[in-house]
């Protein structure tokens, strides 16, 4: 591709580009090993959606709720390849800087907005009456460790932002500016291209232009070394943090695997199987 070649010449030469991941799906991180998987999300979802039926027809409401569907979730979750911005680059091509949107509008969040309001209160409850969204809740996380998830999310977002303030990160953005510039868009950083006001990246529209800037812009990443040295400084910072908090990230992996243990064994139950 011009615009990736186009990248080669009159680059810094100190730091040089880091050697290593060449496409999305390497982008695999230590944290990655303590998240739900799409099909985990859709049991652990399916099994809740159970209990939330459960709840309401007990108050005498008959619900219905979308199936959780793992391919679907899959299909929506862009994973890593986001993590540093655009880095794939046929979803450039397709989509721009604009996320994948599910392939049907049928998703937990429009079902609920479409009931009727009795519905809905029983549904979320009050501060001092909870609803059947958070009893079921409740019901699952019932005698499992306790895990600190909002603390990982926290870490997660940190080592990031740590380490794009690595010396070869920041020498890599300068060299994927110029390679912007050589191939006729002018930012300074990633962010400045996403962040572009010709971009409505709210609206389901996506403009040819804002395809060719997101697919010439992901071509850089890749040839200025970007995507390599932002996850190389990314993974050790990871690597760090789950070396230095053996029993946080020891409680996060037993409580994942008791939640989904217990949601598996009650959609077992709703289905007349056995499980173990």
């Amino acid at each position: 591709m011009t615009t990736a070649a186009a990248c080669g010449a009159d680059q810094p030469a100190p730091p040089a580009p880091v050697r290593g991941v060449t496409s999305v799906s390497e982008l695999v991180l230590p944290f990655d090993a303590y998240k739900t998987t799409p099909q985990q999300r859709a049991v652990l979802g399916n099994a809740h959606n159970r209990l939330v039926v459960r709840c309401m027809r007990r108050q005498g409401i008959a619900i219905s709720p979308p199936a959780e569907d793992p391919s679907m979730l899959a299909a929506v979750d862009p994973g890593n390849s986001r993590r540093y911005g655009v880095t794939d680059p046929e979803a450039a091509r397709r989509s721009g800087y604009h996320l994948a949107r599910p392939p049907s509008p049928d998703t937990t969040g429009t079902w609920a907005g479409k009931l009727p309001k009795r519905t809905r209160h029983r549904l979320y409850g009050t501060a001092a009456d909870r609803g059947c969204l958070d009893r079921a809740t409740l019901n699952l996380d019932r005698g499992v460790r306790k895990a600190d998830w909002p603390w990982l999310a926290l870490q997660d977002s940190l080592t990031l932002e740590q380490a794009a303030k690595h010396p070869s990160v920041t020498a890599a953005v300068k060299r994927w500016s110029a390679c912007m510039g050589k191939a006729g868009h002018t930012y300074p950083a990633p962010e400045a291209a996403i962040a572009d006001s010709r971009w409505d990246l709210d609206e389901p529209a996506v403009s040819e232009e804002e395809k060719q800037v997101a697919t010439a812009d992901t071509a850089c990443k890749w040839s200025s070394g970007l995507v390599a040295a932002w996850y190389a400084a990314d993974a050790e910072l990871q690597r760090a943090v789950v070396r230095d908090n053996p029993e946080r990230f020891t409680a996060l992996r037993v409580n994942l695997r008791q939640r989904f243990e217990r949601a598996s064994r009650l959609l077992a139950e709703h289905e007349g199987r056995k499980v173990g």
